[in-house]
């Protein structure tokens, strides 16, 4: 099963650059496409009742329009995106996704998580070094399109193995901000950014605000 999802993500990478090189040339390089894998990492306070896992993988899809700065090679980029968060908690699941304010119950827990799904309005300055470097940063904006979760395991203690599901959280913060940075070479990318929103409304569930690391592609 592993070997089979590693070898569709392998495709779907190569299909997403070439599809993304060709937007580039048809637009003399003004039209970018770009792909983020990352895991997040809680800066925010400890909260009582869970803990979160080491790794919790997201990833995030941009397309920028490129504003050339005079005649340098440098850019001012703006454009749109979609970004993916998800947070695993250890041994804890959100019982009650309806509540004004949420707490997270422990249990025994095979895999417990809480999702967010966000539209990206991105920022960015492009520095370009040599013809095969390139340094970016720059902040975004991200509204709220979907919070939900999943649990599997013995939530209610009664020896039978449950999977549940709920497709909204209402105290999900609708409207969060961060900052990013990139440094590239070639198509390939490192990628780091931090969310100054938590996740979670004031007051109203943990606070989570998330640093971000993992590698990203898009054409150079």
């Amino acid at each position: 099963m592993k070997k089979g999802f590693l070898i569709l993500l392998t495709l779907m990478l190569v299909s997403f650059v070439a599809k993304a090189q060709l937007i580039k040339d048809r637009t003399n390089g003004l039209v970018t496409m770009g792909f983020d894998l990352y895991t997040d990492i809680n800066t925010g306070n400890k909260y009582d009742n869970f803990d979160l896992r080491s790794i919790n993988q997201g990833f995030g899809t941009y397309i920028t329009y490129n504003f050339p700065m005079g005649e340098s090679k440098h850019t001012v980029s703006l454009g749109a995106g979609y970004s993916c968060h998800n947070y695993y908690m250890k041994k804890a699941w959100l019982a009650e996704p309806y509540a004004h304010a949420i707490e997270f119950t422990p249990a025994e827990t095979k895999k417990s998580k809480v999702c967010f799904n966000y539209m990206d309005i991105p920022l960015e300055v492009n520095l370009r070094i040599a013809d095969k470097f390139k340094i970016s940063f720059g902040a975004k904006v991200s509204f709220l399109i979907n919070a939900n979760s999943k649990a599997i395991g013995y939530m209610y203690g009664d020896g039978h193995k449950w999977e549940i599901k709920y497709n909204n959280i209402n105290a999900a913060e609708s409207i969060v901000y961060g900052a990013f940075f990139r440094a590239g070479y070639r198509c390939v990318n490192v990628y780091a950014g931090y969310q100054f929103i938590s996740s979670f409304k004031d007051g109203r569930g943990p606070q989570i605000l998330p640093f971000s690391i993992g590698i990203g592609i898009r054409p150079y």
